[in-house]
């Protein structure tokens, strides 16, 4: 009901990363910051979004092509919008052409080919661009943009398309956090930790448990009408 009065108003097909990803981010890439997020579904404290208004009391520092950080790493995963997309690109070469300090953008986007991305086709021509990974469809889980409210079991997601990885840095940023292979492997171990399975099976564990002492409760009325039955014989 906070966006609408209808089922899925408010609500898309905008995903998050999993939350062994964004561990792995912050601890080989110091990422401390998402540049597309909102206070239903952030990791970190401090993100953007579209409405500074009101989520400014959330840590929200407003929408990302309004923000102009001079340094620090941060993760984008933004909505897939072409435009949008495009206009992202344009923003963080712009901070990465004017800032002395070391700047890092993590970019995760679809790998859409056919037709090419606008978006994608510049990153992967940019100068600052310095290393890039895919992730093959169906092989990788992102989190439900509705994660606030809904079950446990539909937490995540499969990726149905390549999901596209690049490293945007300038010089100070590349020396700072540098996608070494040891780094980039991490990452790639972080998407094998699917929370769709974690999820499964805690939610198995707890079918169990529960029918384990729904059983139990059975047989204890049974052991009770039993008593009952030979203290109160017909």
């Amino acid at each position: 009901m906070m966006f609408g009065v209808g089922l899925y108003e408010g609500t898309g097909l905008q995903g998050a990363l999993p939350v062994h990803v964004f561990e792995v981010l912050h601890k080989h890439f110091g990422v401390s910051f998402e540049c597309f997020a909102s206070p239903l579904n952030c990791y970190f404290k401090q993100y953007c979004s579209a409405f500074l208004d009101t989520d400014g009391h959330f840590g929200s520092r407003g929408p990302c092509l309004e923000f102009f950080p001079v340094s620090g790493s941060f993760e984008a995963n933004p909505p897939f919008c072409e435009e949008l997309m495009d206009a992202m690109v344009s923003h963080f070469e712009k901070q990465l052409e004017s800032s002395k300090e070391p700047l890092s953008f993590i970019v995760f986007i679809p790998e859409w080919r056919d037709p090419p991305t606008p978006a994608l086709t510049r990153m992967e021509q940019s100068k600052f661009k310095r290393h890039q990974l895919i992730l093959p469809a169906f092989d990788h889980e992102y989190r439900s943009g509705s994660q606030h409210v809904c079950k446990k079991e539909e937490m995540y997601y499969k990726a149905v398309h390549n999901t596209a990885i690049l490293f945007l840095q300038n010089n100070p940023g590349f020396a700072k956090w540098e996608p070494t292979p040891e780094r980039l492997q991490e990452l790639a171990t972080a998407y094998k930790h699917s929370g769709r399975t974690h999820s499964s099976s805690s939610t198995s564990s707890s079918s169990s448990s529960s029918s384990s002492s729904t059983a139990e409760k059975e047989r204890e009325a049974g052991r009770e009408q039993s008593t009952s039955r030979e203290t109160n014989p017909n």
